[in-house]
């Protein structure tokens, strides 16, 4: 099936690796092709998950999406893009949406996991983001409403609040990072 739809794709450019986006233009390696001037381009071809530094999500010219809540990049973008609609100025937006990398070592993953609940504690403290981040499938951490009123899951919410400062702190120790205390 998907060889089929593949097979109905139009206008197949084989130049190479793309080099450069410009409006009305994309530069390959072996050549360039004109395209729409406001045409969205999506470059797919990325070399999976890398460890680059991090910057903020808004910049000065262009939205760099990277991971807000550790190890869910799908709902980080969605949640990019929620914010990038409901707020207004940048400075606003990354402070709600700090960056978490992705980790390749055992100090990475706590400092990312550090990291991530820090994110998840800065947009969760605005209703609106947190209500529909709360509705999101892509959220892993929501809550479906069909589960809300379950005794089990309103006792492990609770005791995860009552230990999630000291735990992050903990976490921080390993990481580097500052604990949530000192910041």
């Amino acid at each position: 099936w998907e060889l089929e739809q593949l097979r109905t794709i139009e206008n197949v450019v084989r130049l190479g690796h793309v080099r450069l986006v410009d409006p009305g233009r994309i530069t390959l390696r072996e050549g360039s092709v004109e395209i729409a001037k406001d045409a969205l381009v999506v470059h797919c071809a990325a070399a999976g998950l890398q460890c680059p530094p991090l910057v903020p999500i808004w910049g000065p010219s262009a939205i760099t999406l990277q991971p807000i809540r550790a190890g869910f990049p799908c709902f980080g973008a969605a949640l990019a893009g929620y914010v990038e609609a409901t707020r207004q100025h940048d400075v606003e937006k990354n402070r709600l949406c700090p960056p978490t990398p992705y980790a390749d070592t055992l100090a990475g993953w706590a400092s990312m996991t550090v990291l991530g609940a820090r994110a998840t504690m800065s947009f969760g403290s605005e209703p609106d983001i947190k209500d529909w981040a709360n509705a999101v499938p892509l959220n892993p951490a929501r809550i479906p409403p069909e589960h809300g009123d379950s005794a089990e899951l309103s006792d492990a919410v609770d005791r995860l609040q009552t230990h999630q400062h000291s735990g992050l702190d903990k976490l921080a120790e390993l990481s580097g990072e500052e604990p949530l205390g000192q910041r």
